[in-house]
C-alpha cells in the first residue's frame, strides 16, 4: 500500500512540475500561450507567443476535474476546522451565480463533479484545460459554434484549474515578484473563479491567440460582447470597474451566469457583483 501511495505521489507531482514548467515564465518577458494555425473545427497546436502590448500574466492551471466541495462566504473570518459547511451555505446554494472575488472564497475541497468537455480550444494545451461545469460546457460550445457561423474563429485557453495549483502557481509569483505585485494579476488559492468551472479565457487568431488587452479591438470580441449574454456568458472584469470586482480588466475572462443573468448585467452595463447585491 505504501508503495502504491508513493507511486501516485511521484505520477502526481510530475504532472504539476509540467505544468508549472508551461506557466511559470518571467512576468517582465510577457510571455503567453497562442496557436499558430488551424481552423474552426480543428484547433491547431499552442506555441509560446511573446507579444508586448498590455498582456498580463494569467494563471490558467488545469488539474483532472473531481467532485463538487464547499463555497465559502469570506466576509466574515475563514471558519475553524469542522465548521465549513454552515459558513458555506449561503454561496453553495447559489448554484451559477455564484460569487467568487477578493472577498468570497471557495473551500480547498472545492471540484465540480458534472465536467463537461469544450470542443473549441486550443489543441496543444493539456487535456484537462477542456473542462467546463455541464451547463456551461454545452452553452459554452453552442456559443463557439454561432461564432463560426458568423464568421469568426475563437478558441478556449483555459476554463477550470484546481486549488492546489493554483496555490503553486500564486506562491511562485509572490516568491518572484513580491505579494503586492502578485497580487495585481494572480488569484490567491480559493479566489480564482476559475475553481468553479463557470470562468473561461479565451482568444483569436486575430492576436495570434495570445491573451491581451487588445483582443478588444478584434472583431471577435466584438462578436462576443454582442451575443454572449444570449448564450449565458458576461465580461466578468470590465474596463474601469476593478474596484468592484477586485481584478483588473480581462478583456478575455468570460463568465456563465445563465441566460436571464446574463442579459441584466449586459443591459445594465454592471458586474457580476452589482447584481447579486441588487
Amino acid at each position: 500500500m505504501k508503495k502504491t501511495n508513493l507511486i501516485k505521489t511521484i505520477i502526481i507531482s510530475a504532472v504539476v512540475l509540467g505544468e508549472i514548467a508551461v506557466w511559470s515564465f518571467p512576468y517582465d518577458q510577457n510571455p503567453y500561450l497562442g496557436v499558430t494555425t488551424g481552423g474552426a473545427g480543428n484547433p491547431a497546436s499552442v506555441v509560446l507567443n511573446e507579444n508586448s502590448g498590455n498582456q498580463k500574466p494569467t494563471p490558467d492551471i488545469l488539474e483532472n476535474p473531481k467532485e463538487d466541495g464547499k463555497a465559502v462566504d469570506d466576509s466574515q473570518e475563514k471558519p475553524a476546522e469542522g465548521t465549513t459547511q454552515t459558513v458555506a451555505k449561503k454561496t453553495e446554494d447559489a448554484g451559477v451565480l455564484i460569487l467568487v472575488n477578493k472577498n468570497n472564497y471557495l473551500d480547498e475541497s472545492y471540484k465540480p463533479n458534472d465536467l463537461e468537455p469544450i470542443e473549441y480550444f486550443a489543441g496543444d494545451r493539456s487535456a484537462e484545460a477542456r473542462f467546463m461545469k455541464s451547463e456551461a460546457a454545452d452553452h459554452f460550445n453552442e456559443m463557439m459554434l454561432a461564432a463560426r457561423e458568423s464568421g469568426y474563429e475563437v478558441v478556449m485557453t483555459t476554463a477550470y484549474r484546481s486549488y492546489g495549483f493554483q496555490t503553486i502557481l500564486y506562491e511562485n509569483y509572490v516568491e518572484k515578484y513580491g505579494k503586492a505585485e502578485a497580487d495585481k494579476f494572480s488569484a490567491k488559492p480559493g479566489y480564482s473563479e476559475h475553481q468553479t468551472g463557470l470562468a473561461v479565457d479565451v482568444t483569436a487568431p486575430s492576436v495570434d491567440y495570445a491573451l491581451t488587452d487588445a483582443f478588444d479591438q478584434t472583431a471577435e470580441w466584438k462578436w462576443l460582447t454582442e451575443n454572449a449574454a444570449d448564450f449565458g456568458f458576461v465580461l466578468r472584469y470590465p474596463k474601469g470597474q476593478d474596484d468592484i470586482t477586485g481584478y483588473m480588466y480581462e478583456p478575455w475572462h468570460f463568465r456563465y451566469v445563465g441566460i436571464d443573468a446574463a442579459k441584466t448585467i449586459t443591459e445594465r452595463e454592471i458586474t457580476l457583483e452589482e447584481y447579486i447585491d441588487k
